[in-house]
């Protein structure tokens, strides 16, 4: 059943409102059980359970939101590199992937509430746009647009005095061979993320459905007609 459906939707793709960015549904159908079955430890202050990718430095809490105005821009020049090295496409998929788990940023408070059950995952795709940055700046064969980003980043945190907050979600050193999970142990019912769940699913089958009756249609338009 399962397989079915993630090959249904590795054919169907739409635009992520606000990211301008193609989301496959074979990610969104790896959401929901990954955010239901996502460990304990994963919003609370730990080391990487696997090592084997690129460490990746942490944010402190003020950091957060400075870095979180500029990623759509990081990733964006990152897309355009036209030879990138390993590091860099390993990085750009790792912020690409680690921010569909953490939906998008869609979740109110995923940035200012350190209880919240997505301030965990939301350290780690805006570290690892850092992380891209600092790799494009090193990697590019013209980093004139990654300097002058990193500068005007660089700005901000200064003027923002950012790097004295540090949360309990910004001490462990991140690793790109490892997805942090919103954190769902011990948490009340949210009715904004059953809300999501709902339009997921909504949309999942109404696809389906929309599938099923192209299919269909094809197979009466093949039939031969009866004189």
């Amino acid at each position: 059943m399962h397989s079915r459906w993630f090959g249904f939707a590795k054919r169907h793709s739409w635009q992520c409102s606000g990211g301008g960015k193609r989301i496959s549904l074979a990610v969104l159908l790896s959401l929901v059980p990954a955010l239901l079955s996502a460990p304990a430890g994963a919003h609370s202050s730990r080391q990487p359970l696997i090592t084997s990718g690129l460490p990746i430095a942490n944010l402190s809490h003020d950091q957060l939101r400075v870095m979180h105005r500029y990623k759509d821009s990081i990733v964006a020049l990152a897309a355009r590199e036209i030879s990138p090295d390993v590091a860099t496409r390993t990085l750009y998929n790792f912020v690409n992937l680690q921010f569909a788990y953490c939906l998008w940023g869609l979740v109110p408070g995923a940035l200012t509430n350190e209880d919240s059950p997505f301030n965990g995952c939301s350290h780690a795709y805006l570290a690892g746009s850092k992380a891209l940055l600092d790799q494009l700046q090193r990697s590019s064969s013209d980093p004139t647009e990654a300097n002058q980003l990193a500068a005007r980043i660089q700005s901000d945190m200064q003027r923002e005095e950012t790097g004295a907050l540090i949360c309990r979600n910004g001490v462990a050193t991140l690793n790109t061979a490892e997805i942090v999970f919103p954190e769902w142990s011990g948490t009340a019912f949210n009715p904004l993320l059953t809300l999501l769940a709902f339009i997921v699913f909504g949309t999942l089958a109404g696809l389906f459905l929309f599938n099923r009756s192209k299919d269909t249609r094809e197979v009466a338009g093949r039939m031969p007609r009866g004189h």
